[in-house]
């Protein structure tokens, strides 16, 4: 005979295990924010300034928050991943969180073509990393998801404008007008 009664499990009270997972995270979501300002503030006193990707007519102040958002998720990814015996995904995260740190600084003195490589190469970086971190943690895994997204967008974008206003593959001649006092 069919029943109609739903089976519900009691919640289990939080335990210290869940808090200092959370903590662990937390923490590390904010160390990672953290270096990049400290990060900033060293290579500002030799007059390097960062270049933040801020798409579709966003204001800059917008592209350098998105980026420090980008960064406290990667670093919740690397806190989720801190309990685990995952010391092989860790180390690709951690080149993984350097290069998106070292990312801003490296734009500036970068035409559209390599700048946009340079994107192609951190989307692969963090597309072999994920590879690795989703393995070891699903949570981490998706905390990681934004910034492909938005590493995937900047890589595609720069990778189809600078295609598009690069010779061979732009019309270098049709920029110049015609001769006609000849």
């Amino acid at each position: 005979m069919a029943t109609t009664a739903l089976y519900s499990a009691p919640l289990a009270p939080a335990d210290s295990t869940d808090l200092r997972m959370g903590a662990t995270i937390l923490v590390s979501a904010a160390l990672a924010a953290g270096l990049f300002g400290l990060v900033h503030l060293g290579l500002t006193f030799f007059g390097l300034l960062p270049v933040f990707f801020a798409p579709f007519g966003l204001p800059h102040w917008a592209g350098s928050a998105i980026h420090l958002a980008q960064l406290a998720l990667l670093g919740a990814a690397f806190g989720a991943l801190q309990p685990m015996a995952a010391r092989p995904a860790r180390f690709w995260l951690a080149g993984l969180i350097a290069a998106y740190i070292a990312l801003p600084f490296v734009a500036a003195g970068l035409d559209s073509l390599q700048l946009s490589l340079v994107c192609t190469f951190v989307l692969l970086l963090g597309l072999a990393t994920l590879r690795r971190v989703g393995a070891k943690s699903k949570l981490a895994g998706w905390l990681m998801t934004p910034m492909l997204a938005i590493v995937g967008i900047s890589a595609a974008m720069g990778l189809t404008l600078a295609a598009a206003y690069t010779p061979p593959f732009a019309l270098v001649q049709g920029q110049n007008p015609p001769n006609l006092t000849s």
